[in-house]
């Protein structure tokens, strides 16, 4: 979020419910018509949108001020019965959807219904924020925090309170939509669930009877809420397939695999107990999310740490950006994007030179440690000052009081994924806190039960998806390329582009922007493109869909089905079940609902392991050991228990043996599973390709280095048309040095153009010293068909140039340039 933009994220999370009306009474979408994007093709005429942009501040200019905005808290967000214009604004979709099929339900004006308060989680982004959602005659509205949920104590963001917005969008997907023109033409038609069951199923048999079912890649998005990670997995197991090849290389997956291969487990941050907070490459003041899943059972999200800092517990932020929360800091350390791993090994440096590691926990706990200090030897301050722009003396300061600090909390953010040299980087921090003896330890990073990575689950699944009742004989597409990283898409568009090891034929995806979601976007669509068959489910009929889809079913809203979210908890484990605020609206289905009528249209469900969605519940949530009834009865439960250093007791391995869940049970400072797999065991620095080091000569026609932030109100490539968000984080901006701007003659508010080896996006300047000289910060996430046209950041990011383990691009650094538009 860029400076000009504070003041109404304030707002934002100040305001109420953010529903914004129309004089009609209905929710308006700030989604325009289609621009003239020349990657994206004018739609049909009669699929044209006809939205109209409205704000709360031209609502108060229309409707006449104070007693407008009285109006506004009574109504809610409703959506009106259709009238003759509302059939004109149907064929938005498509001309043979002349009215919606479930039209949802005005409430009458002064209505005295009772309101229901229904408690569930919100799924708007990884936090999954308990929420009460208000219900009146049917119809959501309202949606606040709930104050008994242990994640957020009843805090609620901007999207969670705006969220009404989007249940009640008028871009909502209303039934199944078929491709009757060229892909990327706009042409739909709607079609029956029957007709749409038969025609994915016909393209399906078509793929497996002639290439063979392991052709058929599947893909998933960010798992912020659990059916991301589960739905449709049973599935593609039966069918025969397991090339699950999302975004698993954009998200945490990336560091899973750096710290599992190392000591057996992802970590939480035990902020609660602390008394030192290095805060890496995240933004929580931003994202709201202190740890990865960890409910501290503070007053709000990022409360931990304020909490921490109230203790007077120092923190510190290391960022190429002056975030949010490195306002909040101790101390900011500035440093170029990409180089986090050499100041990592710089530190380690200093703690071996100086004896200040923990040599009991080494003798005791770690493998290889002769081999990872003669390593380290090479990686001074003084060579890493040259490289990271840190100071020597700071990196030396950094690394005595991180070692000597007895409880001391090392985050380590999302932005450390989104390198091409990001799995050793997370390495080597990794390595960093085991010989400083910080691991599973008091105000350390911990594993808390029910980490990702855990080996004691409280459901039947794991990291990629439901634990499946067959297991899909398969050679996966990335076995050679990647075999430590199978789940990625990078490596399948490789094997789409040369046939090795063999040709990819088709492509289902859920909840998942994939060409807006993966660097290299023109490279992605073209690529893709090339598929037999395409099946998307969403709510929305984002750039994906329209790009590439042969066919789109409409996903249900968080607010409208079961499912649940797991979270560490320094008492256990936390188990919450959603449940559905209202019934699924228009003719849209639940994924699980979906799933099991495919599979029984096409042969596939005999003994499936659930028909409805409150089964499908029971069966993954049943290790819990709690019932769906008594989720019901109380949809927040404790489960497990939590001690700290389990490595001495067993807590860590799944055979009950004292150790880390490793090859050996040892901390793998020289990790024995890369070796093997003809990667370096020893966590060097190798310069990432996004940079001036790693890429000299494009660097001369490109020499700033692109990177990306989170906003607090957006989720990845999500909710821009959501009006109420939209309005306080109006359009895609591109943040430089005052002195990068000079140097280009540019000027704040200027149009501008970044450009790259691999293309062009549009965005508004904004001059700031938040930015470090030499950088810029882009602002991600933008080109879906209402933003912007030409505004997509991962038009400008090499794919094609990864980590070599993990399929990473270049997100968090990437040489560009930025001109006047």
């Amino acid at each position: 979020m860029s400076p000009s933009q504070q003041d109404g994220a304030a707002a934002a999370a100040m305001g109420c419910c953010g529903a914004v009306t129309s004089p009609q009474g209905s929710c308006e979408s700030t989604a325009g018509a289609q621009h003239g994007n020349p990657d994206r093709a004018e739609p049909h005429a009669k699929t044209r949108r006809r939205t109209m942009r409205l704000t709360r501040r031209n609502f108060m200019k229309a409707a006449g001020g104070a007693a407008a905005f009285a109006g506004l808290a009574l109504a809610g967000c409703t959506s009106p019965k259709p009238s003759a214009s509302d059939a004109d604004a149907a064929d938005t979709q498509t001309e043979a959807d002349a009215t919606p099929s479930t039209p949802t339900k005005e409430i009458p004006t002064g209505s005295t219904s009772p309101i229901t308060k229904v408690r569930t989680t919100c799924g708007n982004c990884h936090n999954d924020c308990g929420v009460i959602v208000n219900v009146q005659d049917g119809v959501i509205i309202s949606i606040e925090g709930d104050p008994d949920h242990p994640f957020n104590k009843g805090a609620l963001c901007p999207k969670g309170q705006a969220f009404v917005d989007t249940v009640y969008s008028p871009d909502r997907l209303r039934s199944p939509m078929k491709r009757v023109g060229e892909r990327g033409s706009g042409q739909w038609e709607a079609i029956s669930w029957e007709e749409a069951y038969q025609f994915i199923g016909e393209e399906l048999a078509k793929i497996k009877d002639t290439y063979g079912a392991q052709t058929l890649l599947y893909t998933n998005g960010a798992p912020v809420q659990n059916i991301v990670r589960n739905a449709f997995c049973e599935f593609y197991a039966r069918y025969g397939t397991n090339n699950m090849v999302g975004a698993p290389n954009l998200c945490f997956v990336p560091r899973l695999v750096a710290l599992k291969t190392t000591y057996g487990f992802r970590d939480e941050e035990d902020y609660n107990n602390t008394d030192l907070i290095i805060c890496w490459a995240g933004n929580p003041f931003a994202s709201l999310r202190p740890g990865a899943y960890m409910c501290y059972e503070k007053h709000g999200s990022a409360s931990p740490i304020l909490d921490a800092k109230e203790r007077g517990v120092k923190l510190i932020v290391i960022d190429p950006i002056f975030t949010e929360t490195a306002a909040k800091a101790d101390q900011y350390i500035p440093i170029k994007p990409g180089t986090d791993g050499a100041l990592a090994n710089a530190m380690a440096n200093v703690v071996l030179s100086e004896d200040l590691y923990d040599h009991e926990f080494v003798e005791a706990w770690c493998h290889g440690f002769d081999e990872y200090r003669e390593c380290m030897e090479q990686y001074t301050p003084e060579w890493a000052e040259g490289i990271t722009g840190v100071p020597a003396d700071t990196i030396r300061e950094l690394a005595r009081l991180y070692a000597t600090t007895e409880r001391a909390a090392l985050h380590e953010g999302n932005s450390l994924a989104l390198h091409s040299n990001c799995v050793q980087a997370v390495r080597s921090i990794g390595c960093l806190r085991a010989i400083c003896g910080k691991l599973d330890k008091e105000g350390c990073n911990c594993c808390f039960p029910n980490v990702v990575g855990h080996p004691v689950p409280v459901e039947a699944g794991n990291p990629t998806g439901i634990k499946t009742t067959v297991v899909a004989d398969a050679v996966n597409v990335n076995t050679t390329r990647y075999p430590l990283f199978l789940n990625g898409l990078p490596g399948a568009l490789d094997a789409i582009e040369t046939g090795d090891p063999y040709t990819p034929r088709g492509l289902m995806g859920y909840h998942t922007n994939t060409i807006m979601a993966q660097g290299d976007y023109h490279r992605n669509r073209d690529l893709l493109r090339t598929l037999d068959f395409i099946c998307y489910t969403d709510i929305f009929m984002t750039e994906t869909c329209e790009q590439l889809a042969d066919i789109v079913l409409p996903d249900v809203t968080w607010a409208e089905r079961y499912d649940y979210r797991t979270y560490p908890h320094h008492d256990g484990a936390i188990v919450a079940m959603r449940q559905p605020a209202i019934e699924p609206l228009y003719d849209c289905k639940t994924p699980y609902a979906m799933e099991y009528e495919l599979a029984t249209s096409m042969g596939m469900a005999e003994g499936y392991p659930w028909t409805t969605d409150e089964e499908f519940i029971q069966y993954a949530l049943g290790p819990s050991g709690v019932t769906f009834e008594e989720y019901k009865k109380n949809p927040v439960q404790l489960v497990g228990t939590n001690e700290y250093k389990k490595y001495e007791t067993g807590g860590l391995r799944a055979d009950g043996e004292p150790g880390f869940d490793t090859a050996n049970g040892k901390v793998l400072l020289v990790n024995l599973p890369f070796g093997k797999n003809g990667y370096d065991p020893l966590p060097n620095y190798v310069p990432a390709f996004g940079t001036p080091e790693g890429s000299p000569e494009l660097a001369e026609q490109y020499p700033l280095i692109g990177t990306n932030r989170r906003t607090v109100h957006y989720v990845h490539y999500k909710y821009r048309n959501n009006p109420y968000l939209r309005e306080n984080h109006p359009e895609p901006e591109l943040s430089l040095n005052p002195a990068d701007a000079a140097e280009r003659n540019l000027k704040d508010g200027d149009a501008v153009k970044a450009v790259s080896h691999r293309g062009e996006a549009r965005f508004t300047l904004h001059v700031s010293e938040r930015v470090m000289p030499g950088v810029a910060w882009v602002d991600g996430g933008w080109g879906n068909p209402w933003d912007e046209p030409g505004s997509n950041m991962n038009a400008l990011v090499d794919n094609v140039t990864r980590d070599p383990i993990s399929q990473s691009p270049d997100i968090s650094s990437f040489l560009m340039d930025v001109v006047k538009a």
